[in-house]
């Protein structure tokens, strides 16, 4: 084998001897973009727009750069509807649009208060509580006595009028009639009622009134008051007649 190297192609020259280039008939490669150069590009373009939204919402007043003014502007549909044409009674009547109310102030009806019916006859005084012994000697501590006189406009005795004594007491019932003028020891009018054994305390539980012969009042009706005590066991209640 021969070790020569193998001979080189000659080029070809022009007609001044210059050797001419021969293009090559392969097609050259495009260089082609880097994938960090598109990344930071797209990068760019966002941080634009963001910044023309920012500068827009800036100028324009809107988003969180919204005026305390702007973001509490009341609209028309926030403001209550009155209708013009509402009466004056219409006025008080609170409608869902209206935030507006109204008091209406009435006045009181004053009730009488009920006055009792003028009788002929009226209790004399206050009834006076004393000792049954210092009129009816007979009489001990061991009777209740309720007993008066009757008179008329002058202060003159009234005989042949009926007493009513009547309620309850220490569980006694209790329902009797006097006539004025049956007890003279207590005067021409006298008259005496005597319950044995019921010297005891009590408010309200017995009362009197003054009757006609038809048992007609006439007078109200009074309560008596007893007392437990021996020294007090006579109650006098005198009535007197004012028309």
């Amino acid at each position: 084998m021969s070790n020569k190297p193998p001979a080189r192609k000659s080029k070809p020259i022009n007609r001044h001897g210059e050797p001419i280039d021969i293009p090559s008939m392969a097609t050259p490669r495009r260089p082609q973009p880097t994938t960090q150069g598109n990344f930071f590009g797209i990068i760019f373009i966002i941080a634009i727009l963001a910044g023309v939204v920012w500068f827009s919402l800036f100028i324009f007043g809107l988003g969180p750069y919204r005026s305390e003014e702007t973001q509490f502007k009341p609209t028309l549909t926030d403001i209550p509807a009155i209708n013009p044409t509402a009466s004056q009674t219409q006025a008080h009547t609170q409608t869902p649009e209206s935030t507006f109310t109204s008091t209406v102030t009435t006045t009181p009806t004053v009730i009488p208060t009920p006055t009792l019916e003028l009788r002929p006859f009226i209790q004399d005084g206050e009834q006076e509580a004393t000792n049954i012994e210092l009129i009816r000697p007979q009489l001990n501590c061991g009777w209740l006595v309720v007993a008066g006189q009757v008179w008329d406009l002058q202060g003159d005795p009234i005989p042949g009028l009926t007493l009513h004594l009547f309620g309850e007491i220490a569980g006694f019932s209790i329902d009797q009639v006097r006539v004025s003028g049956s007890a003279p020891a207590y005067g021409d009018s006298g008259f005496e009622f005597t319950l044995e054994g019921l010297v005891l305390a009590s408010r309200d539980s017995l009362a009197i009134q003054l009757e006609d012969t038809n048992g007609l009042p006439l007078s109200h009706t009074y309560t008596i008051e007893t007392f437990e005590d021996c020294q007090r066991n006579l109650i006098l209640v005198n009535f007197k007649k004012v028309r």
